[in-house]
């Protein structure tokens, strides 16, 4: 934030930091780690974890579908942002892969 001279970064880097305790948190899953940041920079809004919602179900198995959703949506996003220098060949390859699965 220093570097990009950002107006808040002094505030930013004062910040107390603080762990929160989440209902829907998981204490195994070290995969999908990434894919929680990206639900969390997309839901979190200034709310605390009790009115915070994230859309994580609780239990095991429909936390596990949305993970599966949530990867393929952030997938998608990444593959065809029009930032992503690789894109046309991502592209290509994909239409390539849908026309020989039929």
């Amino acid at each position: 934030m220093c570097m990009v001279n950002h107006p808040k970064s002094a505030e930013i880097e004062t910040a107390e930091m603080a762990r929160l305790d989440f209902e829907w948190k998981t204490v195994n899953n070290t995969v999908d780690y990434r894919v929680f940041v990206m639900r969390h920079m997309e839901t979190w809004f200034g709310l605390t974890a009790d009115k915070w919602d994230s859309g994580f179900p609780l239990g095991h198995t429909a936390k596990k579908a949305r993970l599966t959703r949530l990867r393929k949506k952030y997938a998608i996003k990444l593959v065809t942002s029009k930032v992503n220098r690789h894109r046309s060949r991502e592209l290509a390859e994909a239409s390539e892969h849908e026309k020989a699965m039929g």
